[in-house]
């Protein structure tokens, strides 16, 4: 299990996230997923050091107090600074955009047609030494 790529999945929207981690298995079949629906529940597993994070801005449509896309990005960052986050967001506020990718060494990624195959190639370019247990089709 040590050599799988681990991506986790912080979206709001159920029906998307599942959208996007069954496109994942699609492309990478020795990738390993769990999907969050708040960065508060995520951040609890942080521990489990992701490869990668696949993240909405907007995380409170369903939950109202829970935090934003920045808000969580900052923690990401204090507590494993080396993750790989993918900014996956209708986020249409440039600043917002622009802090994530300057400030935090975030990728961003509009979502719409074609979103989810700019991640996979986000995914495919990373660089994950020791992670060799894995195919790309």
């Amino acid at each position: 299990m040590d050599n799988l790529i681990t991506a986790f999945i912080v979206e709001d929207n159920d029906v998307y996230a599942k959208s996007l981690q069954s496109f994942l298995f699609s492309r990478f079949p020795k990738i390993e997923t769990k999907i969050f629906p708040i960065g508060e529940t995520f951040l609890l597993k942080l521990n489990q050091n992701p490869d990668v994070v696949i993240m909405d801005y907007y995380l409170n449509s369903n939950f109202g107090e829970a935090q934003n896309g920045i808000e969580i990005i900052k923690n990401i960052k204090i507590l494993n600074p080396k993750t790989n986050i993918i900014v996956l967001s209708s986020q249409e506020n440039y600043e917002v955009v622009l802090a994530a990718i300057k400030e935090y060494g975030c990728f961003y990624v509009q979502k719409e047609e074609g979103a989810f195959d700019k991640v996979a190639q986000l995914i495919k370019n990373f660089n994950f030494k020791d992670k060799t247990a894995w195919d790309i089709i």
